[in-house]
């Protein structure tokens, strides 16, 4: 009888959940900001600011 094992794998290290990229990228797509603290704020103003559009 053959026995499969299955394996997970995970990261080592959790990424933070506001950081200054996930705000670029939450405006790049035009998502409104989810908070308006930190570096997710500063990197959601600066691609605002590259592009123009304004989701809010």
């Amino acid at each position: 009888m053959l026995l499969q094992a299955k394996t997970e794998t995970k990261t080592q290290t959790q990424a933070n959940n506001n950081s200054y990229f996930d705000g670029e990228f939450d405006a790049a797509i035009g998502l409104p900001a989810k908070s308006q603290d930190g570096e997710y704020w500063r990197g959601y103003l600066v691609k605002v600011n590259q592009t123009g559009n304004t989701p809010f």
